[in-house]
């Protein structure tokens, strides 16, 4: 199965994002409860809390930025995208086999 464009793209940015330095502090008030949830949620995925937090607030940003219909690309990622998006259409036998069979709201 092929990749598009914006899956590579997004998959990159999250590659490049969780080996930047991290420099950039972030505060938020919790309750108690809520304080609760989030170490015990992290504890058993192994993660410190500032990880889970993290990685979960990052892939659902990450999330909501795919179901964008427009977003901005600085030059070279957008030359990225031209480029993908200008080369020629590749047949995919499973895509054909999908487009063409009925659907399960149909059968």
């Amino acid at each position: 199965m092929t990749n598009s464009v914006w899956d590579v793209f997004v998959r990159q940015s999250v590659c490049n994002w969780r080996m930047a330095t991290k420099t950039e502090p972030l505060s938020i008030r919790l309750t108690p409860e809520q304080d609760t949830v989030l170490r015990r949620a992290a504890e058993l995925r192994g993660e410190s809390t500032n990880e889970s937090v993290l990685g979960n607030a990052a892939g659902g940003a990450q999330s909501d930025l795919t179901n964008l219909r427009s977003f901005i690309a600085a030059d070279n990622e957008w030359q990225y995208v031209e480029t993908a998006l200008s080369e020629p259409v590749t047949s995919n036998a499973a895509m054909v086999k999908l487009l063409i069979s009925s659907s399960v709201l149909e059968r």
